[in-house]
């Protein structure tokens, strides 16, 4: 049943503005935070059967965690709550850190290469000349770059 069913299948706008919430929760921070939020409305949501309880917690999470605890076919919330604690966990440890500024809450984004860009010119120079498109090293079999660059190359149709 998709959410909008679900809405107008269980919702009385007169009385029942807490399945409203429950619906549009979102997962914004973490999952322990989330499936807290989760269940302030949903113990205050009646008639509900727990697969469509378990459908709006799915639903709400973010995708890559979503996806996951999908997979799994999970037939109970506390299952799903246990897998989605388990996913984000998991997830979290394999994420590379990033810097932080704690000062102002902001997060600062690791450096990227610009891309460099070739000219038709500058393409057609590399190749009579047999260099690597991306570096000014005579291009082999099996070649490798002394450092990792971005390039765009710029081409007319």
């Amino acid at each position: 049943m998709c959410i909008e069913e679900m809405i107008a299948h269980y919702e009385d706008t007169k009385s029942n503005t807490f399945f409203s919430q429950l619906i549009i929760l979102k997962q914004k921070g973490s999952m322990m935070k989330h499936i807290e939020d989760f269940q302030k409305f949903n113990i205050r949501v009646q008639d509900i059967p727990e697969e469509h309880r378990i459908d709006v917690f799915l639903g709400n999470l973010k995708g890559n965690i979503q996806h996951k605890v999908h997979l799994w076919e999970p037939n109970s919330l506390k299952k799903v709550f246990r897998l989605a604690r388990k996913m984000e966990s998991k997830i979290m440890a394999t994420r590379k850190p990033t810097t932080h500024n704690y000062k102002d809450g902001s997060v600062v984004a690791p450096s990227l290469p610009q891309p460099t860009r070739l000219t038709p010119q500058q393409l057609e120079e590399k190749r009579e000349k047999g260099f690597c498109y991306s570096c000014d090293i005579k291009y082999t079999k099996g070649h490798k770059y002394a450092e990792t660059k971005l390039f765009y190359i710029d081409c007319e149709e």
